[in-house]
């Protein structure tokens, strides 16, 4: 069974993960390759269903395949889509994890603040993961995020 230790090292993965998006669009415009490997590493839509509910989302809400993660991660399917990956970040920190460790519920939800380079402004999302073991580690199963206003 995961501790809670284990649930704050996949959420700094998956900051870091974010982060190598941004770095491969920079750099030579693998942007997409990086993000289907990001998708892959964290999230279950592979092997089973998966929900999604990304943080800027307004008119196609809910992303619930790797086609539509995919869009709000990098942008293209959805003219909403921005590219959520691709914003330059500094830095990442995770504030105020609670965690449930069960049987058969793991779960981590928490603050992420994403501080912007080259700015004092910051974006603080509340997030939950729903996790799941699998053969290759903890994938999310349900991800929901918003803004903190």
């Amino acid at each position: 069974m995961p501790t809670k230790q284990d649930l704050l090292k996949f959420v700094t993965s998956w900051t870091n993960g974010l982060s190598m998006i941004r770095t491969a669009y920079e750099k030579n415009g693998s942007q997409k390759e990086m993000a289907l490997k990001f998708i892959n590493k964290f999230y279950l839509f592979n092997e089973e269903s998966v929900l999604f509910k990304p943080t800027l989302t307004n008119k196609t809400i809910f992303r619930n395949s790797v086609d539509d993660a995919l869009s709000y991660f990098i942008g293209g399917k959805y003219p909403e889509d921005t590219g959520f990956a691709l914003k330059a970040y500094e830095s990442v920190d995770i504030n105020e994890t609670n965690t449930i460790i069960e049987k058969d519920l793991i779960a981590i939800m928490g603050i992420l603040n994403f501080k912007l380079i080259n700015s004092d402004e910051s974006m603080r999302v509340a997030f939950t993961f729903v996790l799941k073991s699998s053969e290759t580690g903890l994938k999310i199963k349900i991800h929901h995020s918003s803004l903190i206003i």
